[in-house]
């Protein structure tokens, strides 16, 4: 008897699945982790820019968008490191609103802001590009004027204060004459010097002696 071969219907085996190639498998996985590394670099860079829109609003003060004390602290360091290094003259000027808590008291606090803003934008408009100008307190605000003797420096102190005084502001058909107090201070390459703190003393000595001469 012959033997005959082993067959088996051919419904009995799986479907063959289509091949897919090495080459094809690496792609795709290359393709992934592309795309991956795009949307970590995305993201990376609006971490970034997220960082430096904080950190900028750390050193701006909301009302007048000018820079607040913590970065006027900043570049008055960088001043006095100029001047005990390289011997750079700069001045400190400090600005007051007179009599500011009576526009508040009698026209409320919303007028009080807009002196606040057009002070400082005025400050900003006629400083050099040199300079650095920042509010620190609810009416004070500090100007460095940086690599200029101290006479110069006072009279372009002078002129800013002009400036600030000629602001035509005018409020419920009202106008209303600004005047500020001013200090100026050398900034001195002793450590012991308080540049600051100097022109503040200046500054409410003049504010004393206006009043008296008001009051006479």
């Amino acid at each position: 008897m012959n033997a005959s071969p082993l067959r088996a219907p051919l419904d009995q085996f799986p479907a063959a699945e289509p091949v897919r190639s090495v080459e094809d498998g690496r792609t795709n996985a290359g393709s992934a982790a592309n795309d991956r590394i795009a949307q970590l670099e995305r993201e990376l860079r609006d971490a970034h820019r997220r960082l430096a829109e904080m950190t900028r609003l750390a050193y701006v003060d909301s009302l007048s968008g000018l820079g607040n004390r913590r970065a006027f602290d900043d570049e008055m360091l960088r001043t006095v490191d100029r001047a005990r290094r390289y011997q750079m003259p700069a001045v400190v000027a400090l600005f007051d609103i007179d009599r500011f808590k009576e526009v508040n008291d009698l026209y409320g606090h919303d007028a009080g802001d807009a002196m606040i803003v057009a002070i400082g934008q005025c400050l900003r408009s006629q400083i050099r590009a040199s300079d650095f100008v920042a509010r620190i307190g609810g009416d004070e605000f500090a100007v460095i004027l940086s690599n200029i003797a101290f006479e110069d420096a006072c009279q372009r102190v002078e002129l800013l204060s002009e400036a600030v005084c000629a602001i035509e502001y005018k409020l419920g058909g009202e106008m209303l004459q600004i005047s500020v107090s001013v200090g100026t201070s050398a900034v001195e390459a002793d450590p012991s010097h308080q540049p600051l703190r100097a022109a503040d003393q200046a500054m409410y000595r003049r504010k004393r002696a206006a009043r008296t001469i008001y009051n006479i």
